[in-house]
């Protein structure tokens, strides 16, 4: 789990992925309060760089998927798919039921991702985003995934 010792980490990451998305205070607010917010990242072991991160709030039994960034020289190496696998897990620990997300319908990698982990689409919302994009909204029980089954630590 991310705390706020990788605000400026995240900060830099969301410049590189979305142009910076989400402002310092909003990271500080993510990061701080890993009861309801949930926040994993992806480092590279030889730098310690930051290369993606997941985060998701957790309200009642639902996990929301709220942001994923990969940066961009690291997209389409897995990092997304592990980090997503492993934000479903813990939410599974945390008692949650089912997740939620939204996605822009033009974003074929993510939603590629989105269905190999078994989301499915479950609505649409006409020209959502700032470009005119649809936002397709995604469910996903969480009783299907599989629970880690390794010694990790957490």
């Amino acid at each position: 789990m991310l705390n706020l010792s990788a605000v400026e980490a995240c900060v830099a990451l969301d410049q590189r992925c979305l142009g910076g998305f989400w402002s310092e205070t909003q990271w500080q607010r993510e990061l701080g309060q890993p009861q309801q917010r949930l926040c994993l990242g992806s480092f590279e072991a030889s730098s310690c760089a930051l290369l993606g991160v997941c985060c998701g709030w957790v309200v009642a039994d639902e996990l929301q998927l709220m942001l994923m960034l990969v940066d961009p020289r690291c997209r389409r190496s897995g990092v997304a798919t592990v980090l997503l696998k492993e934000l479903l897990e813990l939410a599974k620990e945390r008692r949650c039921k089912q997740a939620t997300l939204e996605v822009a319908a033009s974003n074929a990698a993510a939603l590629a991702l989105y269905r190999r982990l078994g989301f499915s689409t479950l609505g649409k919302r006409r020209r959502y985003y700032r470009n005119g994009d649809d936002a397709l909204l995604q469910w996903l029980d969480l009783s299907i995934v599989k629970t880690r089954t390794d010694n990790r630590p957490d």
